[in-house]
C-alpha cells in the first residue's frame, strides 16, 4: 500500500504537480446554547408537552423565558496545518464535538455562534463545506441493510470525482510534453478513479484491500 501511494506521489512530482492542501484556521470561536434548568430539561412526555406550551407563552410574552445561557466554546482559536493528523483531547462535556462540528460547518442552527472558520483563507459562505470536510460521528449511523462494500460505494458516488479529472488531464499534458511514459498500473488506476461511474468501484476495491 505504501509503495503504491509513493508511486502515485512520484508521478505527480515528476511533472511538478502538487496535491491540493488545506489549512484550517479558527479564530475567537464562541458557541452558546439556551438550556432549560431543573427537571424541565429531562426528556419526558410531560416535559415535552409543558415545554411546548411554555415556548408558545414565551412567544406571546405571557411568561418570562426560564432558559439559561450555557457556554460551550469560549474564545477558541487555532490552526490545523496541511498534511497533519491532529489529536483533540479533553474531558467529557468540554466541547470537543462542538468544535469539530464548527470546523465542518455542521453546527446546530439553534446555537449562538460567533468567530471565524476559514479553509485556505476562504470563509464557510464561499464554498460548500460538505465537499471539503466530513464529520464522522462516534455513533453508528450506517444503513443496516447495506453491506460494507455498498456503503463505501454509495459514499464514493456521493462525493463524485471532484477535481481529479482536471488534474489527470493536466498530468497527461505535462507528461507528453516531457516525453515521460507513466507506469501502466498507476495510469490505469488514476484514469479509472477519475471517471464518473467507475470511481466508486475502483476506490471501494482499493479501500477493502487495504
Amino acid at each position: 500500500n505504501e509503495r503504491f501511494l509513493l508511486k502515485l506521489k512520484d508521478r505527480l512530482e515528476r511533472v511538478g504537480i502538487e496535491m491540493p492542501t488545506i489549512e484550517v484556521r479558527f479564530e475567537h470561536l464562541v458557541a452558546e446554547a439556551e438550556v432549560r434548568v431543573g427537571n424541565s430539561g429531562l426528556p419526558t412526555v410531560l416535559n415535552s408537552i409543558t415545554n411546548t406550551l411554555e415556548e408558545a407563552a414565551n412567544a406571546l410574552r405571557i411568561l418570562p423565558n426560564r432558559k439559561r445561557t450555557m457556554p460551550i466554546l469560549h474564545d477558541v482559536s487555532g490552526i490545523i496545518k496541511p498534511r497533519r493528523m491532529t489529536l483533540l483531547l479533553g474531558p467529557p462535556g468540554s466541547g470537543k464535538t462542538t468544535l469539530l462540528l464548527a470546523l465542518a460547518g455542521r453546527l446546530d442552527k439553534d446555537l449562538k455562534v460567533s468567530g471565524n472558520v476559514t479553509y485556505n483563507g476562504h470563509g464557510m459562505e464561499e464554498f460548500v463545506p460538505e465537499r471539503t470536510a466530513a464529520y464522522i460521528s462516534q455513533h453508528d449511523l450506517h444503513i443496516g441493510e447495506m453491506t460494507v462494500r455498498e456503503t463505501l460505494a454509495f459514499s464514493a458516488r456521493c462525493q463524485g470525482v471532484g477535481t481529479r479529472f482536471d488534474m489527470l488531464t493536466e498530468l497527461s499534458r505535462r507528461e507528453k510534453a516531457a516525453n515521460i511514459k507513466p507506469d501502466a498500473d498507476i495510469d490505469a488506476f488514476m484514469k479509472a478513479s477519475s471517471m464518473g461511474g467507475l470511481e466508486a468501484n475502483v476506490n471501494t476495491d482499493y479501500i477493502l484491500k487495504v
